[in-house]
């Protein structure tokens, strides 16, 4: 499971790493994307979506949010969470 965390890839932003193999990641909080570009020149992008986002699909999808929480131990949705839980039903 991938938690998307601001923090880590704010302070991780343009850093070489050595492992697994040399790359560098770079943060791109205006297109919601993370780069991994490895030193042989092969690139991931990572995108990730907001809870707005996430709730758009969910309406258009024609399905009602029962419950949202801040992770998988029903634990209430805050600043500090890491993850969404979304609990939906049928309409």
């Amino acid at each position: 499971m991938f938690a998307f965390d601001h923090n880590v890839a704010a302070r991780d932003d343009g850093r070489r790493q050595e492992l697994p193999a040399p790359f560098t990641t770079s943060y791109d909080i205006a297109e919601n994307r993370v780069d991994i570009q490895l030193e042989g020149g092969g690139i991931s992008r990572l995108w990730w979506a907001t809870k707005n986002e996430w709730l758009g699909l969910i309406d258009v999808a024609g399905l009602e949010l029962e419950a949202l929480y801040g992770d998988f131990d029903h634990t209430p949705l805050s600043s500090a969470s890491r993850e969404y839980v979304f609990v939906t039903v049928r309409r």
